[in-house]
């Protein structure tokens, strides 16, 4: 597979929904144990992985690699319930090292998730409030700002005020040039490293 489409194609998918989490210096196999993958590792192109999904009640995480990060990514947002423990699963991921999850889930319950070494660095929701919270919130408000998540002074700009604003879009441009997180389109049509993990 390909490395250098980068993530903002993700937003303009026919995807219902999307869930992605990169980790770095660590091996896909690695990332999708540390998601709580069960069973055996498997081959799948998404639609196989689809196909398992409408059978059974697991969500199938389609992984690979890109230069320092490993990724995963699967059908119709995170699998987790939206409140204290949302951030659990990408704790998990980011011990030892720094972790990115992006998600919008079919309804558009949106977020993006920064963690190093089990905690949340930065979080934000680029849909209904992109105002930084976490340990550091601060850490990425001049990235934030570049790619026009948040105006000059560090305040959120949201999309009723500015015509044209594509948030999603934007956060996973920053998240590109931030973090150099790219997946390749071939996600969708080629087979890939899969696990599934219980819904």
């Amino acid at each position: 597979m390909t490395t250098s489409d980068g993530l903002q194609w993700l937003d303009g998918s026919d995807l219902e929904g999307h869930w992605l989490i990169a980790a770095r210096n660590i091996d896909p196999s690695e990332l999708l144990r540390r998601a709580g993958g069960i069973g055996k590792e498997m081959h799948l192109s998404w639609a196989e992985a689809e196909a398992i999904e409408m059978e059974s009640d697991v969500t199938i995480l389609r992984a690979g690699r890109s230069g320092d990060w490993s990724f995963f990514l699967a059908s119709y947002g995170a699998v987790v319930a939206y409140g204290a423990d949302m951030d659990s699963r990408i704790h998990e991921i980011s011990k030892g090292t720094e972790a990115v999850e992006l998600s919008q889930t079919t309804n558009f319950d949106t977020h993006f998730i920064f963690a190093v070494d089990g905690e949340t660095v930065c979080t934000f929701d680029p849909l209904t409030d992109p105002t930084p919270t976490g340990r550091e919130p601060g850490r990425l408000i001049p990235a934030m700002i570049r790619v026009g998540l948040l105006d000059e002074h560090g305040e959120p700009i949201f999309i009723d005020d500015t015509e044209g604003l594509q948030p999603v879009k934007s956060t996973y441009r920053m998240a590109e040039e931030e973090f150099g997180i790219s997946v390749p389109r071939e996600i969708l049509t080629d087979q890939a490293l899969s696990m599934a993990i219980p819904r």
